[in-house]
């Protein structure tokens, strides 16, 4: 049994003789009423342009929540940091006082997933207003990066903040990666295969290590330790697994987590984003951080390699330890992960 061909206005069955064609063709060109077939062809042709419109507007996927930026959002967001002496540039009031923040323009770089979330980081171009020999003027700020989390059906959830650190180098996805963890710095930080996200200076801690790593222990610090204490309630603990990994922690009671600010590893299993991990030789250590500076770094005793990104001796910072209880080897025997801060 045949298929029947849809009828439609615009077309023919082209079947018969070849006068019977002809004929055919010759009217729908003319038509009874001697139509011009450009006229024809130009009136189709606009048909069907509608309708390719149309079908590209149905189709064209709608910006996404997080690739738009909401103004009130943002405001909101800032006002949280700096209370009412922020705004954008076209609500700029007739008197600016001093230390007013303008809002000049604000851009999505992209976006990265987190978990069942979305992560999306925006350039922020903002000024000061600032007293110069009497008199009030606005000066632009570098540029700064705020990374808000969205989940999947475009519901604004949270402000993560900014960038602790120089996030020169690092992609998008990093840099929303490293806000989320609260990375201070991502080349001061410890990977492990099989795991997603790493252990460094502000990120929690269990996450990186396994059964057969041991049991975990844990111990609060008295009073008695010199390190600040931010908020009523807090404390300091330690956290270890045998002699593999060894974990001084910040503990927020407001926030009910603990970050790490101290961290001494022997694991052999865990490594820097450059690769080196406890087992390297001297030699490596170099190759990979030709930055590394065998100076003293502060009060520190023995035989090290430090390395600190930006090449201060504040911030985060790797020690690489090739002396440790008084044995000394050509290999790294611990790596130190610290924040020295002014």
């Amino acid at each position: 049994m045949r298929s029947k061909l849809p009828i439609s206005p615009f077309s023919t069955g082209l079947s018969g003789s070849a006068k019977e064609i002809t004929v055919r063709i010759q009217n729908i060109l003319r038509g009874k009423r001697k139509r011009p077939a450009v006229i024809l062809m130009v009136g189709i042709a606009a048909i069907i342009a509608t309708c390719g419109m149309t079908v590209f507007s149905y189709c064209r996927p709608q910006e996404a929540a997080w690739e738009t930026v909401d103004r009130d959002l943002f405001l909101r967001c800032y006002q949280e940091d700096y209370g009412d002496q922020v705004y954008w540039a076209e609500d700029q009031p007739g008197e600016p006082q001093e230390g007013d923040l303008r809002l000049d323009r604000v851009t999505c770089l992209g976006t990265a997933q987190l978990g069942e979330a979305v992560g999306a980081a925006y350039q922020v171009e903002q000024s000061w207003y600032h007293r110069q020999a009497g008199e009030l003027h606005w000066s632009a700020a570098a540029p700064g990066i705020q990374v808000l989390r969205w989940a999947q059906d475009g519901t604004f959830l949270e402000d993560l903040g900014t960038p602790n650190f120089n996030t020169s180098g690092l992609t998008v996805e990093q840099i929303i990666q490293q806000v989320d963890w609260r990375l201070l710095n991502w080349e001061v930080s410890l990977w492990r295969e099989g795991h997603d996200q790493p252990l460094g200076i502000g990120t929690e801690v269990s996450h990186i290590m396994e059964p057969a790593d041991g049991e975990e222990t844990m111990d609060v610090l008295g009073n008695e330790y010199a390190a600040p204490i931010y908020a009523v309630g807090d404390y300091y603990e330690i956290h270890g697994w045998d002699d593999l990994l060894t974990v001084n922690c910040y503990h927020s009671q407001a926030e009910d987590r603990c970050s790490a600010n101290h961290i001494t590893c022997l694991h052999p299993d865990l490594y820097t984003p450059r690769g080196i991990h406890v087992g390297s030789t001297r030699e490596q250590v170099k190759a990979a951080y030709p930055e590394a500076r065998d100076d003293p770094y502060w009060d520190w005793e023995g035989d090290y390699l430090w390395y600190q990104p930006g090449g201060g001796e504040f911030g985060p910072a790797i020690v690489f330890l090739f002396q440790l209880k008084g044995v000394v080897s050509d290999e790294v025997q611990a790596m130190v992960l610290v924040n020295m801060v002014d």
